[in-house]
């Protein structure tokens, strides 16, 4: 970056911190929908026939809990097509936790200059908690709350991003910087904005103190009333930045990561294959937009492992509609394509690739840019499984499921 571009993200970050200091930061709603739920499940009286009426007065919240019961994460038995047999398959007070999700699901995937940072964000956030929840149901603490602190202990970061949103609307900032430099403005100012976000939702202690500390060294655990719970929270966010580096996360990965043990890293290996599912049941219309943002400069790869030239069909879907592809190249990372049509930046999305023998994956669109002929973009496949792992290796190798010229 620039040092003459270096110098209004410096002002922008200032007016963050005055924002917080101030108390004149603005944060989003508390979701209404879950307060509800949650004084209903207060009352001795509540059945689930209410929490389903509460919920059918929303229809985005209604396909999002069709969506996760039918996931992955939750699937036990045929399909379920109607509300009262998805939270009865889930859980009234689970439910609860994913009208949260739910609701604040449509803020972090707005349409907006620095919505690749949010949909990342989001992203992350969501994997964290069915993390969270998972090693907390092993351990024996309260996955409940596990869930919450996982979804919310990073949510600093979209209410950063949104203020930081605000403030260029309001002409701060002209140029443009590397999206790298604004995910570490965001990064640098997270912590703040979260206990900001939390005092004003009047979250529990324990949320804000999760939040102060996830950073913090080990040593550091007493102040925080619930350490065990602080220790997953940490332990899902090496989890998480494997899951968004990695095609896979293995148990080998994951046996470097202290403090998992060997049941724990064979759960969190079957979780986080389930994360793309969980996490599309959350994606909103917005997030089905390409923004090509003045004020942030692409890279020229997002792919940093060296690639070969290949040629093949992809097709990847965006809300259900294929759209079309020709592979120009392929890395250990990733594929880079180029096509008539946009991808919304750092989404999950459903691919195929058309290689000798097709298959079927998730994919993260890690850049889109658009050329004099169409768009290049840059995918990343996702929680790969088994088979599907040996396949892509295949393919970067150029054995076997090599390249095939049709679609």
């Amino acid at each position: 970056m620039s040092s003459a571009a270096a110098v209004p993200l410096e002002k922008l970050e200032r007016a963050i911190e005055e924002l917080v200091s101030k108390g004149t930061l603005r944060v989003p709603p508390y979701p209404a929908v879950a307060v509800r739920v949650q004084e209903t499940l207060g009352r001795r009286d509540a059945g689930l026939a209410e929490v389903a009426h509460l919920v059918g007065a929303d229809a985005v919240l209604t396909a999002a809990i069709l969506r996760c019961a039918n996931s992955a994460l939750y699937r036990r038995g045929p399909p379920v097509t109607d509300l009262l047999s998805s939270i009865t398959r889930i859980g009234a007070a689970e439910v609860m936790r994913l009208l949260l999700a739910s609701g604040l699901s449509s803020g972090a995937q707005a349409v907006g200059p620095l919505v690749s940072i949010r949909r990342l964000i989001w992203i992350e956030g969501l994997s964290s908690a069915a993390v969270c929840q998972e090693l907390a149901r092993l351990r024996g603490l309260r996955t409940e709350e596990a869930f919450v602190l996982g979804l919310l202990h990073d949510f600093g970061k979209i209410v950063a991003s949104t203020a930081l949103e605000a403030l260029l609307e309001e002409g701060r900032f002209e140029g443009e910087c590397p999206l790298e430099a604004w995910a570490a403005l965001v990064e640098r100012q997270h912590v703040p904005v979260g206990l900001a976000t939390a005092a004003a939702w009047r979250l529990p202690p324990l949320v804000g103190e999760v939040i102060a500390a996830h950073h913090a060294p080990t040593d550091r655990r007493a102040r925080c009333r619930d350490p065990g719970l602080l220790e997953v929270v940490k332990l899902s966010d090496h989890v998480v930045a494997l899951l968004l580096t990695r095609t896979r996360v293995t148990l080998a990965e994951l046996s470097r990561i202290g403090g998992l043990g060997i049941d724990e890293r064979a759960a969190v290996e079957r979780v986080v294959e389930k994360v793309p599912e969980f996490v599309s049941a959350f994606e909103t219309p917005a997030a089905a937009a390409f923004v090509g943002s003045p004020r942030v400069a692409l890279p020229e790869t997002a792919l940093r492992a060296p690639s070969r030239p290949l040629t093949l069909g992809v097709s990847i879907a965006v809300a259900r509609r294929p759209r079309l592809y020709r592979a120009r190249a392929i890395s250990p990372e990733g594929l880079a394509l180029a096509g008539e049509e946009p991808l919304p930046e750092n989404r999950l999305l459903e691919a195929k690739v058309y290689a000798e023998e097709p298959f079927a994956l998730w994919v993260l669109t890690r850049m889109c840019r658009r050329t004099a002929g169409g768009f290049d973009v840059e995918v990343q496949p996702f929680a790969l499984t088994g088979g599907l792992r040996d396949q892509w290796e295949k393919l970067v190798a150029g054995g076997p499921a090599g390249a095939r010229e049709e679609a």
